[in-house]
């Protein structure tokens, strides 16, 4: 494993029928009808820099015209990470890396790695166990904005998440299930409030 850089790819650009795309890494089409809420891989890529594109969808010729968006990340050996098409806070398409932390919990947790990737504000994340009734938080994440990532280590169960804004609950509660020994990557995704979504990818960590 320590040989080689793992990435997943992220669908979180909104549009008709799901937006399908299609992503070439190096010149190579590796994921093909791709569409709006997906999370493909990982794929398995050398450590070192990469040419990442991505494309309207072809189905006759895949990964053919000019890239709509493209990024250029430097893998480390070892490491995971997702890639991320979304769109920014102001509603433009854009390609987002995070390294994510898949090293062993604490005995008996979970961990929940969030992202803000959707067209939307600085919002205050809360995760609550319970009902999520906003009357005990486990956590709260204050000024949460486009681009961020964060991690927390929770127990095993039933959560519930909500975004706030100025105090007030904008989304949610949204049910979360969280399993021992996994990380669950949450991506906040869309457009806020028309196409706001999650996209939730539950990864095991050994």
């Amino acid at each position: 494993m320590g040989q080689n850089a793992y990435v997943y790819a992220v669908h979180g650009i909104p549009g008709p029928n799901g937006f399908p795309v299609d992503i070439a890494v190096d010149g190579n089409c590796v994921v093909t009808g791709f569409t709006f809420g997906s999370v493909g891989g990982p794929l398995t890529l050398s450590p070192g820099p990469h040419i990442v594109q991505i494309y309207g969808a072809n189905s006759t010729t895949p990964c053919s015209g000019s890239a709509a968006l493209s990024a250029n990340p430097n893998l480390a050996a070892g490491k995971t990470y997702a890639l991320a098409a979304h769109l920014s806070a102001s509603g433009d398409p854009t390609l987002s890396g995070f390294e994510i932390d898949l090293s062993r919990t604490r005995p008996g947790q979970g961990r929940f790695i969030l992202h803000h990737t959707a067209a939307a504000p600085s919002v205050d994340v809360t995760v609550y166990r319970g009902e999520g009734n906003g009357k005990a938080p486990s956590v709260s994440i204050p000024g949460f904005t486009n681009g961020d990532q964060v991690a927390a280590e929770f127990r095993p169960g039933d959560w519930y998440a909500t975004l706030s804004v100025g105090g007030a609950v904008v989304f949610g509660p949204t049910p979360l299930n969280l399993k021992p020994k996994t990380a669950q990557l949450i991506f906040a995704a869309g457009v806020f409030p028309d196409s706001f979504t999650y996209i939730v990818k539950e990864i095991p960590i050994f």
